[in-house]
């Protein structure tokens, strides 16, 4: 695993925080994400940001929104490519794999549920990791990852403030990792994890 992707990875928190989208802002319309990736003393680990795609991406991401296919790259702080994230199109049960050099190291995939989210997150050659978080939680989202039962990581989606969440899907989230015995490649599936739940549950749909 890349140098710069270890360095990200071994915190013991990831804060990820997207780009204020100027086009929601001013006419409506939602362009590609991107985030920001800052460890928990505030040092930036580098970047996140969704494929373009031309033309033909902008008419994708208005007309199929959080559905839409999509490919995610991560960049460390040099701004060297070292992971890459594939979001498929999804009608119904959305997913994303999470990939370094081709080859898919985790995937999450989201599961039925009326009352709650529930996602199933696969790492390679581990136990399979469990989210149920509740549908009906305001200002501070939290969705807690567990492996059989115990609880290993939670991601939380930080509230901006009303006028902020008006204008754009600008959004704050944190990943901590509970369990010291994570491995890489784990706290890697688990990451991307985070930016499937942010289409799902916080983009414009």
């Amino acid at each position: 695993m890349d140098e710069q992707l270890t360095a990200i990875l071994s915190r013991d928190s990831i804060v990820v925080v997207q780009a204020t989208e100027l086009t929601n802002v001013i006419l409506g319309f939602d362009s590609a994400n991107r985030y920001n990736l800052f460890g928990p003393d505030g040092e930036q680990l580098g970047m996140a940001a969704e494929e373009g795609g031309g033309a033909g991406g902008w008419f994708l991401r208005q007309f199929l929104n959080s559905k839409r296919p999509c490919t995610m790259h991560i960049y460390g702080k040099n701004g060297q490519e070292v992971a890459t994230g594939k979001k498929p199109f999804r009608f119904i049960f959305s997913e994303m794999s999470a990939l370094v050099n081709g080859q898919i190291l985790g995937r999450a995939r989201r599961r039925f549920s009326i009352l709650k989210r529930k996602y199933t997150i696969e790492a390679q050659g581990s136990s399979p990791f469990d989210i149920e978080s509740s549908i009906f939680q305001f200002g501070k989202f939290t969705f807690d990852i567990t492996r059989n039962g115990a609880p290993v990581a939670t991601i939380t989606k930080h509230y901006e403030g009303m006028m902020k969440m008006a204008f754009t899907q600008a959004d704050s989230f944190s990943i901590t990792f509970k369990d010291t015995r994570l491995t890489l490649e784990e706290r890697f599936a688990l990451l991307f994890a985070l930016f499937l739940i942010d289409f799902d549950v916080f983009e414009q749909n």
